[in-house]
């Protein structure tokens, strides 16, 4: 009796996470569409700062469009996905873990979409014109649209894992890893690696898009570092 009742736990749970999936499947098909749909707005919004686009192979235009529409339809599907694990695993979690996941899994996912959105919102387009300045009437940019969107693309995930360093400090703190004290401490330095980190992962070498970057996440640290200190209070 009670093996059958495990293979029944197993069963329902395989069931559930079968359904869980479906959700997740679908929600990416419909945001992918979406963003396939909205495509010619973005190259548009792209091509302000970057100029007209070129493709340098029969299908490049249409590859340039489907690649939108999967990155849409991976962000927009977030918290979709969140939503779906967090319900899967909330049962087999403590009362003290659920309450800490409950607020833990919002805060890292608006932390990345608002790295990816500044990044395509004002880091991206800003880097590209400072970039083009350096053009001259013998050198002429041709950016083609699979560059730039692999440029894009990468700029973007940096600046949502970025984002998240803040929550990750909090997180080592927590677990005892580190301390509000050794983190006030070595202040300085944390600013300095933050900088650093901000100037390698940034496009281009204009300080415009670096302190986009670096400001927010030292204000987080600091928010960090005061929920740090509430918490051993």
């Amino acid at each position: 009796m009670f093996v059958m009742t495990n293979e029944q736990t197993i069963t329902q749970h395989l069931e559930e996470l079968r359904g869980r999936l479906w959700i997740v499947v679908l929600s990416f098909f419909t945001f992918s569409l979406l963003g396939y749909w909205q495509s010619g707005f973005l190259l548009d919004y792209f091509s302000i700062s970057a100029g007209p686009f070129v493709f340098l192979t029969p299908a490049g235009a249409f590859l340039a469009r489907m690649k939108i529409a999967v990155f849409s339809g991976l962000f927009l599907s977030l918290p979709v996905i969140f939503f779906e694990v967090w319900r899967f695993v909330a049962s087999g979690l403590t009362a003290r873990e659920r309450g800490a996941l409950r607020w833990l899994f919002p805060l890292f996912l608006l932390l990345f979409m608002t790295g990816v959105f500044l990044a395509i919102a004002l880091v991206i387009p800003a880097a590209f014109r400072f970039l083009l300045n350096f053009q001259t009437e013998t050198i002429r940019p041709m950016i083609t649209v699979d560059a730039y969107l692999s440029f894009a693309l990468f700029t973007s995930l940096a600046f949502g894992v970025v984002f998240e360093f803040p929550l990750v400090i909090f997180a080592l703190g927590k677990m005892g890893i580190v301390s509000h004290g050794q983190l006030a401490h070595r202040r300085r330095m944390i600013y300095l690696g933050i900088l650093v980190a901000a100037a390698v992962l940034t496009p281009g070498p204009d300080i415009f898009s670096m302190l986009i970057l670096a400001l927010p996440t030292v204000a987080l640290f600091e928010v960090s570092l005061l929920l740090l200190r509430a918490d051993k209070a």
